[in-house]
């Protein structure tokens, strides 16, 4: 009789900075599957964004290739799993005011944000939005 052992999975850990001022937006949260899931190759020290709009204001979101080729996964197109851990982290956890964050998963490669902004996308920001 074999027994085959499955290793338990373990969720990585996400480091997130809360944004403490700005527009308020925790409907952002509504978007995350499909940024993450969007992104494509992305060179070091170098970003993809996109905006998505709700009826009274615009998530941007990003995703910036700033460490080393060293880092897991490597540089090249983010993991989607990741980006997915982190922006969940930020908008579950920066929940005293829903300002959005950045943060990135030990070790990973990519830094991912999610800042709710006045207006909609194509449209200036408000100043200090």
């Amino acid at each position: 009789m074999t027994s085959i052992h499955a290793a338990p999975s373990v969720a990585p850990v996400v480091r997130r900075t809360c944004y403490t001022a700005g527009t308020v937006g925790k409907e952002c949260g509504q978007f995350i599957h499909n940024f993450c899931n969007s992104l494509t190759a992305i060179a070091f020290r170098n970003n993809q964004a996109k905006c998505y709009d709700t009826p009274n204001f615009k998530c941007d979101f990003g995703a910036f290739s700033e460490f080393s080729q060293s880092a897991t996964p490597p540089n090249g197109i983010p993991d989607a799993a990741h980006c997915i851990s982190t922006l969940n982290n930020v908008t579950n956890t920066c929940d005293g005011a829903s300002f959005g964050g950045y943060g990135n998963v030990a070790g990973g490669g990519f830094t991912f944000t999610l800042d709710p902004n006045q207006g909609q996308y194509g449209q200036l920001e408000a100043p200090g939005s």
